[in-house]
């Protein structure tokens, strides 16, 4: 049987690539196709904000004409030099369980980044480390989650067969539903003191840039000595707002600010899979009634946290510490404080040595649900 491993070059290869996912997974137990336009959100070049600051090749293996694989190879001129050395990222990995067509396909991505003179390959990445990094390693099962990217196990093996290393380790946390809490707990309503001269605001929707800037700078300087940091770039938040523009309300973010200067973030994005991943990639015209319908009246009872981060001139201190406890512990309620509700939030990604925000989770009632691993090989 003839295997080909081809760039993608047209509309319908884009469209191949895009739709791949769906056609090798559908069936498989905890797979949830996103929808194609969520999907080329992030890929296609005339639309994905990461080509603002990053250049992309993608690749379609196939077999006897039928498309069995892809990867990509990608860098991101983003990425401070400080996050993985003189590295590419490779991405978008999805195949069949066959060694010949996943080998064929890293050799094309490795080759593109020599080209580009990297000296190693990091990833998978669907595009940048502030997208859907990492390769699903335990959770396959659990509910679909937005921008949780889904892999079947034995794609590590063959990552490994090839001579690539795990490096780190990336963990999703979620918190217990509100029914188990108000189980275990008689008064959820109980809030830790914030230190003197911090309050707690939720997002100004009429100023909603502005408002993102704050928060993107925060998190951008909250974690820029962390292992395989890359600032998010303004267009990058922006193209997040805007897909989830009608889903936003105020109090889906929290501002931490002190004498008026703001010292820490959260926010949550809605988890769209809710309404979904039973449609399909493609829903069929009854399915987009169904969206619609959905999207006007649906209560999210799940959600991501996402931008969570305290200044980091507080980083290290007893009051840096309570701030960060109080704001996750705030946007946990939020979404918990429905008893007889199965509300729950997810948190990721959040790196396997990160012991203190792990104890803050742990205190606020969440665990570890979801696992990947990000691996590399020097080329």
């Amino acid at each position: 049987m003839t295997l080909s491993v081809q760039p993608v070059e047209t509309d319908a290869d884009l469209d191949a690539f895009i739709g791949l996912p769906e056609r090798l997974y559908r069936g498989m137990p905890g797979y949830a196709a996103p929808l194609d336009m969520e999907t080329r959100s992030f890929l296609d070049p005339k639309k994905a904000p990461f080509f603002k600051h990053g250049k992309a090749q993608y690749w379609l293996a196939r077999r006897n004409g039928e498309p069995v694989g892809r990867i990509s190879a990608q860098i991101d001129h983003a990425q401070p030099q400080a996050a993985f050395g003189n590295a590419g990222l490779f991405g978008c990995l999805d195949a069949i369980d066959d060694p010949e067509v996943i080998g064929a396909l890293l050799d094309q991505a490795e080759a593109w980044l020599r080209e580009e003179g990297k000296a190693c390959a990091v990833g998978p990445c669907t595009l940048s480390m502030n997208e859907m990094p990492g390769l699903l390693l335990e959770g396959q099962e659990e509910p679909a989650m937005i921008m949780a990217a889904w892999h079947p196990v034995y794609l590590a093996s063959h990552l490994a067969a090839r001579g690539y290393m795990q490096s780190r380790e990336l963990h999703f946390w979620r918190s217990k539903t509100s029914i188990e809490f108000y189980g275990s707990q008689d008064n959820r309503k109980t809030r830790l003191r914030l230190p003197a001269g911090v309050t707690l605001r939720p997002l100004d929707l009429r100023n909603i840039a502005g408002e993102l800037e704050t928060m993107r700078a925060l998190y951008n300087d909250a974690w820029c000595d962390n292992w395989g940091f890359v600032p998010i770039e303004r267009e990058d938040l922006e193209g997040i707002a805007k897909d989830m523009k009608p889903f936003l309300k105020k109090e889906y973010g929290i501002i931490a600010e002190k004498d008026g200067q703001p010292v820490a973030v959260a926010m949550i994005l809605p988890n769209l899979m809710e309404i979904t991943a039973d449609l399909g990639a493609k829903p069929s015209l009854l399915g987009w009634v169904k969206l619609g319908f959905r999207t006007v009246f649906h209560r999210f009872s799940t959600g991501r946290i996402i931008l969570l981060g305290v200044a980091s001139h507080l980083r290290h201190s007893v009051g840096g510490a309570a701030i960060a406890m109080r704001v996750v512990e705030e946007i946990a309620n939020r979404f918990t404080d429905y008893p007889g509700q199965s509300n729950w939030l997810e948190a990721g990604w959040v790196l396997d040595n990160n012991a203190a925000l792990g104890k803050i989770l742990e205190h606020n009632a969440f665990h570890i649900v979801r696992k990947y691993g990000m691996f590399e090989k020097a080329l």
